[in-house]
């Protein structure tokens, strides 16, 4: 498969502490790559550096411009006076190109399929503060998905969810990628989740420990412990 996304050596020092050490990997066009590590492990500051939002002191980044590249972070509830609603929120995601002062019809259709890909048009005129937080996370789901990437970064999306919500996201996420064929590099703690979905993983200790398939992983040494 053709690399969508190639790190090589890449360091990044956090609030004056070495957070990632020497990390190299790819991900391919539409492939479900798993980040595995404990809390303090490296990879929400890796996933910031690979978004341009900290510098990367050692290394090379090379990836699809920030155009082709979305992200969804951990659920953060939204407060119930929140005045905009669903369809304002996944419209502010639309946009390929700088932001402008008006949406094009293009912006609107890509917001509108990403409604539909999520199953949240019914919530379109609701304010977003006055939905579930699983519905908050369709949401702002939908919105990264309004650009239509071709990488999807998300960092512990499901994290705050009941395991009923997080179930119908994980479903929703293998849906989303088989219909948009948009690659995935999701920041987890859950080990069954990446050993049922991904198709490699990359297991960080501030460096990187593995990168390869789930049942390879599983037959080193530190698999017993399951990050």
């Amino acid at each position: 498969m053709k690399e969508l996304l190639k790190l090589s050596g890449v360091s990044i020092s956090y609030d004056g502490q070495q957070a990632v050490r020497d990390v190299s990997f790819s991900v391919c066009e539409g492939e479900n790559m798993c980040l595995l590590g404990a809390n303090g492990s490296g990879k929400s500051t890796l996933i910031k550096g690979i978004l341009g939002l900290v510098n990367v002191e050692k290394g090379t980044i090379q990836g699809p411009g920030a155009d082709q590249v979305s992200y969804l972070a951990q659920i953060h509830t939204t407060d119930a006076s929140f005045p905009a609603t669903v369809r304002e929120i996944v419209l502010s995601g639309s946009q390929k190109n700088a932001r402008r002062l008006f949406y094009t019809r293009e912006d609107k259709d890509r917001a509108q399929r990403a409604m539909e890909a999520t199953r949240i048009t019914d919530l379109a005129a609701k304010r977003i503060g006055e939905l579930s937080g699983g519905q908050q996370q369709r949401v702002l789901l939908a919105r990264a998905l309004a650009r239509e990437p071709r990488l999807l970064i998300m960092d512990e999306p499901c994290s705050a969810l009941d395991p009923a919500i997080t179930a119908e996201l994980y479903a929703l996420f293998g849906q989303l990628r088989r219909q948009m064929g948009v690659a995935m590099l999701i920041a987890t703690h859950d080990w069954d989740y990446a050993k049922a979905n991904a198709d490699r993983v990359c297991v960080m200790n501030t460096g990187l420990d593995f990168v390869g398939t789930v049942a390879d992983w599983e037959k080193t040494a530190g698999a017993a412990a399951k990050v």
